[in-house]
């Protein structure tokens, strides 16, 4: 269940040590049952029912009582055994609350909250998963949520798109001359392409941030340890990714991708 939610990170979890991997799935798990709610639901009343039902689930399963869900059992054991932050995991649920009541992203800074709690909070709690270690981790978690979560939200653009939503904040599009509904029309605009580079840009730079606190800024003693580092790695992905978004050409119904090989090359290379 989590390869087929996020590919990109059950690879990476491999690379983890062996006592975590399964806590890491898990986790994954978890977040792409929360994401596959928009898709499952047409009404957002629904979805409502269907989080509050995920946070009972893994309350009870948290105590010991089994729920019938094999996600949510699982991810129960993880939080029995586990002192993982609870203000972290019911971020990563209320979150889900705009995808199931909102097709536009309003603004910029409501983009980087969902960012935050969404991509952001799952580096935080697998980093929490691994046993972390070292300074400035919330700062890394923020950074790194932002840079792999544009990545997401561009490379999602075509699917949403396709289905009346899209993640690009209404603001940034307003700004670059476009709107929501040359997105819902297929219409590339140059204000979008525009938008699009401006993205990547911002993502490289909140790449760059989230290495620079990783490595402790080049100070010996700072930083993450080596296990922390391992609850980054998709973080490799960023940039090889970021490279295929710039080569394609129609962003609204061409999905940037890169080659299998490559991706576990970059893992490897960067663990």
């Amino acid at each position: 269940m989590a390869r087929k939610a996020d590919p990109d990170r059950a690879i990476a979890a491999l690379f983890a040590p062996a006592s975590v991997r399964d806590d890491l799935f898990a986790l994954f798990a978890l977040n792409g049952e929360l994401a596959r709610i928009a898709e499952q639901v047409s009404e957002p009343g629904l979805g409502a029912i269907r989080l509050q039902w995920w946070r009972d689930a893994l309350e009870r399963a948290e105590a010991g009582e089994a729920t019938g869900h094999p996600v949510a059992d699982a991810f129960g054991d993880v939080l029995a055994r586990r002192n993982l932050s609870r203000e972290r995991i019911a971020g990563l649920i209320d979150a889900r609350s705009f995808d199931i009541g909102e097709t536009v992203m309003p603004d910029t800074r409501t983009l980087d909250a969902y960012l935050f709690d969404t991509t952001g909070g799952l580096f935080a709690l697998a980093a929490e998963i691994v046993g972390a270690e070292g300074e400035n981790q919330s700062l890394i978690a923020q950074a790194a949520g932002q840079a792999y979560g544009r990545v997401r939200v561009m490379r999602s653009l075509p699917a949403l798109a396709a289905k009346g939503r899209t993640y690009l904040a209404a603001d940034a599009l307003e700004k670059a001359g476009t709107a929501p509904a040359d997105i819902f029309g297929g219409n590339t605009t140059p204000g979008l392409i525009a938008l699009l580079g401006d993205m990547r840009e911002e993502a490289r730079a909140s790449l760059q941030e989230a290495r620079f606190h990783l490595r402790g800024a080049g100070m010996k003693g700072t930083g993450l340890d080596a296990a922390g580092q391992t609850a980054y790695l998709p973080l490799a992905l960023v940039e090889p990714y970021l490279k295929a978004l710039a080569k394609v050409k129609d962003p609204l119904h061409d999905i940037a991708r890169i080659n299998p090989l490559t991706r576990l090359w970059c893992l490897m290379r960067a663990r």
